[in-house]
């Protein structure tokens, strides 16, 4: 398994424009990632319709967005890998793919810990405020 993810990962495996076809083991755990994010999807949909809290549901439904967005280009790449299609079936657009889910869940993240409690702080003491206004 380790010579198999060096191999995978290995520069010149990675951004071949005509790589060789995947091995149904890749096949199988890349189709389980992409099938847990459509399902992580699918339970912030559920989890968003119960929420109240307006900045929670925010956050939530960016990471709805994320999870479901990724699921759906995985999945197009994979079937892309298994038709053997040239350009699209290259495993750079795997390296390309985690790099947005990086990127983008960092984000979502900074919006949840970061912006959330300081919207949440000033609408607290914005309502403190107007309770003492007639």
């Amino acid at each position: 398994m380790i010579e198999y993810l060096k191999y995978f990962f290995n520069p010149g495996h990675l951004f071949s424009l005509r790589p060789e076809a995947m091995q149904l083991r890749a096949i199988i755990i890349l189709a389980i990632v992409f099938t847990l994010f459509i399902v992580a999807g699918i339970i912030n949909k559920i989890i968003i319709k119960k929420t109240k809290d307006a900045l929670k549901v925010k956050g939530l439904r960016r990471l709805t967005n994320l999870s479901l967005v990724m699921g759906i280009l995985g999945f197009a790449y994979l079937f892309f890998a298994w038709q053997g299609v040239a350009l699209l079936a290259s495993r750079s657009w795997l390296l390309i793919w985690l790099i947005t889910v990086i990127v983008w869940l960092f984000f979502i993240l900074k919006y949840l810990y970061s912006e959330a409690p300081k919207i949440r702080k000033e609408i607290d003491s914005k309502r403190d405020f107007e309770k003492y206004i007639p």
